[in-house]
């Protein structure tokens, strides 16, 4: 896996050959991270929009974590 972007205190996002990843650092008091794998549509949009999707989708997850919950990995 190779990380393309690095934002501390923000969001990593990985490739693992087709494969994209983003590890969004979530909460206040008590910090912790959600790892998904984009969905197609996910990655259609990242590929559109760059880096400004990527942001985003990491605001997304890190104000509503219980919706990706399932998703981590």
């Amino acid at each position: 896996m190779i990380d393309l972007i690095d934002k501390n205190w923000d969001y990593i996002f990985s490739q693992d050959g087709d494969d994209y990843f983003l590890d969004v650092v979530c909460g206040t008091v008590a910090v912790f991270t959600i790892q998904i794998k984009l969905d197609e549509v996910e990655k259609a949009k990242y590929l559109e929009k760059g880096e400004a999707y990527l942001d985003e989708l990491a605001g997304d997850v890190r104000w509503y974590p219980a919706e990706y919950l399932k998703r981590r990995v």
